[in-house]
């Protein structure tokens, strides 16, 4: 119930924002607008079908993700320069490879998410999830041991991780 009231409120506090109007009646049409939403999207949040255990903790689930996001972006432009890195250099130095990336994640939020920034993050690209969806096979324009050990630490440290965090069942 708290977590519905507390989506309710951030929805229509966007929903307000993207208007350009905080007035009584934008506040009620979002909140009219957020509850139809949330009433249609029920069975996404419904953490019995899921088998996701909730401690009652609606903030801390959105403060992870936040972090996620923020997470995501530093990658994106630590990625970006990397690639530009690339791009300028007088001769193409890049080593690409294709990597069987282990999953720790399980849900299929958290794979959908996680391959998602994979592929977003400028010079990786997921291609597929193995059929038992225990690895992701993802390219790197840039691989510099055979087995790709340092691209994997590099996404379970930061990605993985906060994926998990952020959309798993909580602990």
């Amino acid at each position: 119930m708290i977590a519905t009231i507390v989506r309710i409120i951030l929805m229509t506090l966007v929903w307000a924002a993207l208007q350009g109007s905080f007035g009584v009646g934008t506040l009620l049409l979002g909140a009219l607008f957020s509850g139809a939403i949330l009433y249609v999207c029920q069975p996404l949040f419904n953490q019995e079908e899921r088998g996701v255990i909730s401690d009652g903790r609606p903030f801390r689930r959105a403060w992870r993700t936040l972090v996620l996001l923020l997470v995501f972006l530093r990658e994106v432009v630590e990625s970006a320069v990397q690639v530009a890195g690339f791009v300028l250099q007088p001769s193409l130095s890049i080593k690409p490879a294709v990597i069987e990336y282990p999953l720790n994640v399980q849900t299929d939020r958290e794979i959908t998410t996680l391959a998602n920034m994979i592929s977003l993050t400028p010079g990786t690209l997921s291609m597929d999830v193995s059929p038992d969806r225990s690895a992701i096979y993802v390219h790197a324009i840039s691989v510099s041991s055979r087995d790709g050990q340092e691209v994997i630490d590099e996404i379970k440290s930061s990605l993985e991780k906060h994926v998990s965090r952020a959309l798993g069942p909580e602990n």
